[in-house]
Parts: structure tokens; sequence; C-alpha cells
């Protein structure tokens, strides 16, 4: 589990004299690099003065004489700090947080974490208070299951999950987990209707990521809505407007593989149907449809009537 390799990182770095290169710790945990890069970002953001150094001699260290609080945490209060804020909230662990985070600027003369706030729901989203949230955090707790009952876009099933990872994304909470027989799959925490917690004969996959699903789910649902290509022609200047108004990887791929010519580019970007694509491409100054001639002609219709309508 996550939290507990960065338990282990800190106690590895804080053990060591020296530097340890990233390849070495990613081969101790048995993780990637990338991993490990990732770790870092978390551990530097809990407050944990991570450095890294190139070149001969460098690698990872800790600032100074900072000695880990780590021994002298519970449970809650680490588990607390590993999650971070404004997760931590909704989970309960509001008062351990509190205390965890003074134990650990105790041992740190930088009050930087201090000037920083983590807002996690997107401006204007209304935050979600997902009802079964203490269940499913009993059953990942204490490695059993769960019988639900979830609500999808036309019907409301029971079923049984075996859950391996939860994940705020913008206020909004989504359990991954592993129905018996079958692969992960992600689910909306708020789509819940009722969970009760189970034993169950089923093991997670082997070698389980949470990190590496979560992206690669995310990946999955994007391509899974962008089924059509889209040719289009824009201003270099106007790229990161493009990105605000359809992001992803599907976006940051298709621009890295575009064709420049002088001050613009060519691109082919999957998109969705042709409703939402005109609602995201009127946003974007400057830019050109190419194909279909169809969603041009949409494009060119929505503009058209706006001005009218603006005369």
């Amino acid at each position: 589990m996550k939290a507990a390799r960065l338990v282990s990182e800190i106690v590895i770095l804080g053990a060591r004299s020296r530097p340890i290169t990233a390849s070495d710790l990613a081969q101790r945990l048995e993780v990637t690099e990338r991993t490990i890069y990732r770790d870092l970002g978390e551990l530097s953001r809990m407050g944990v003065p991570v450095i890294t150094e190139a070149g001969p001699g460098g690698g990872i260290s800790l600032l100074g004489d900072w000695v880990s609080p780590v021994a002298g945490l519970t449970r809650d209060e680490l588990d607390s700090l590993l999650i971070g804020s404004p997760a931590a909230a909704d989970l309960g662990f509001s008062s351990a947080l509190a205390t965890a985070r003074a134990k650990v600027l105790a041992e740190s003369s930088s009050a930087f974490s201090q000037l920083i706030l983590v807002d996690g729901p997107d401006w204007f989203m209304a935050k979600e208070d997902p009802e079964q949230l203490d269940t499913i955090v009993t059953a990942l707790r204490t490695q059993r299951g769960l019988q639900v009952t979830y609500r999808g876009r036309n019907d409301l099933r029971s079923r049984t999950l075996l859950p391996l990872g939860l994940v705020v994304k913008a206020g909004r909470w989504y359990l991954a987990a592993q129905p018996p027989g079958g692969s992960p799959r992600t689910y909306r925490v708020s789509r819940i209707g009722s969970a009760e917690l189970r034993f169950l004969d089923c093991t997670p996959p082997p070698s389980f990521d949470l990190a590496d699903y979560w992206t690669g789910a995310q990946a999955e649902f994007d391509a899974s809505i962008r089924r059509i290509l889209v040719r289009l022609r824009l201003p270099v200047a106007q790229i990161d407007d493009l990105k605000r108004a359809i992001p992803g990887r599907l976006t940051e791929d298709a621009i890295d593989s575009g064709r420049t010519d002088r001050d613009t580019i060519e691109i082919d970007l999957p998109m969705e149907p042709a409703g939402v694509a005109v609602s995201q491409l009127v946003t974007v100054p400057g830019v050109e449809v190419l194909s279909p001639k169809q969603l041009r002609r949409d494009l060119h219709d929505h503009a058209w009537a706006a001005a009218e309508l603006n005369e």
C-alpha cells in the first residue's frame, strides 16, 4: 500500500548518512523510479524536507539534522498525515491530522507548509458527502469485502466487491474495487446506497498500485467518450487555450505529435460528440476545424447564431 511505502521511504532516508539513488530506492521497495519521484513530491508536501542532488555522489536524502517523528505518531495520526488534507477530514481524521502536523513541524525548522492551502473541489463545484465512506474505510483497514447497492445510470444493483483503494478528485470520492473473479473497476462512492462488511474468498491483483491504476482508468475513460477524430488548425499561441478547453492526456499527446508550420499547428484530436465538441471549440480563439465537415458546419452555425444575437 502507498501509505506503508511512504513510511518505509522516511525510515530508509532517515537511517542513512549518505544519499541513496532513486534507482536503488525503487529496487529496495520493488516499485518503479517514477513511483519514487511521485512519492518524493508527496513527502515534500507533508513537510518532510527531502532533497535531491544530481551528479556523482548525489541522490536522495533528508535535509540537515531533521529527525523523523514517525515513531511518535499513533496509527490514526500517521494515516491522516499520509492521506493529507482535505481528504483526511472527509475520513474523520481532522483531529489526528492536526496533532500529526504539530509533531512533524516540531522537528522541522521550516514553516513553509503553513503558507500553503490545498482546496480540493474545483471552482463552483459542490462538495459531495458520501454516506458510506466510513464503512468503506473500515473495509480497507480491516481487509474485508463489501456488499453494496450501487446506483448506475439506469438501475440500482447489488454488488460484491473487494475494496482496493480510495481516490478523491475535485472533492469527489471514487472506490477502486474488484468484483470476485473480475478485474478492478471504479465506483463513485456517492452512488453507493448501502454498504455492509463481508469476508470474501478473493485476493487483490498482484502488485496492484492505486496511483498507476487511477492513471490508467482516467485514460481509458477519456478514450471511451472521445470517439470522434477531429483535425484542427490553430495558432501556436492558443495551445494553452485548447488545453484548458479540452484537458487530458489525449490532448497532450495530440499536441506533441502535431505538425507545426510557422505560427500554426495542425493536430488530429479525439473529441466527444458534436454537441460537446462545438461547446469546447467555440472557446478557443483562432481554431479551425479541417475535418469532419459536419463539425465544421456545426461550429460555423453556432458562431453565426451567437453573432446575430449580439449585433
